[in-house]
């Protein structure tokens, strides 16, 4: 599969160069290839120094910190994207720079991340250890502790309550994982 991404990353940054060639000459083609990687670094570094403000704003709890990760992230990709040569990444790179472009692009990042998370967590095992039970079920008691001196030997509560299956008073399903 990264074969195919790769072979097809090429075809296409192949084919756009040829069609900028075919409408620019080579030369032209050439100089507008290095203005627009030129611009792409101007546009960074003021695009960056506003990140930055963001993230310092969001540590001194004077905004929301995930816009600003969020915009790390795209931040991350636009660079890359900038760096690898080709009239479609860097097409794409300087686009990402834009503000308005960050906003719309910032849910499709949020959704994922939230699913890299959740991939993370459920093949480490962690839902498991915390319910202590296979695949994440298991049933937790909320209550309080009492003391030894008021233990009686009559017979056992039922605590199911009624109403049959479902939750209970006192206790809470955990969601499967």
């Amino acid at each position: 599969m990264k074969l195919f991404a790769f072979l097809t990353y090429i075809v296409v940054e192949i084919a756009a160069f040829a069609g900028l060639v075919a409408w620019l000459n080579f030369g032209w083609a050439l100089l507008v290839m290095i203005a627009a990687t030129a611009i792409g670094v101007l546009m960074l570094r003021r695009t960056a120094a506003g990140v930055l403000r963001d993230l310092g704003e969001a540590l001194d709890g004077q905004r929301s910190a995930g816009p600003a990760l969020m915009d790390t992230a795209i931040l991350a990709t636009s660079v890359f994207l900038l760096a690898v040569p080709g009239v479609v990444s860097t097409a794409l790179g300087l686009l990402l720079l834009v503000k308005p472009v960050r906003a719309v692009v910032r849910p499709v990042v949020a959704y994922v991340g939230a699913k890299r998370v959740a991939s993370f967590v459920e093949e480490s095992g962690l839902v498991t250890v915390l319910a202590g039970q296979p695949r994440g079920f298991g049933t937790v008691v909320d209550g309080d502790v009492v003391s030894g001196a008021a233990r009686t030997d009559g017979p056992i509560v039922d605590v199911t309550g009624p109403g049959g299956p479902g939750p209970r008073p006192g206790f809470r399903e955990l969601p499967p994982a």
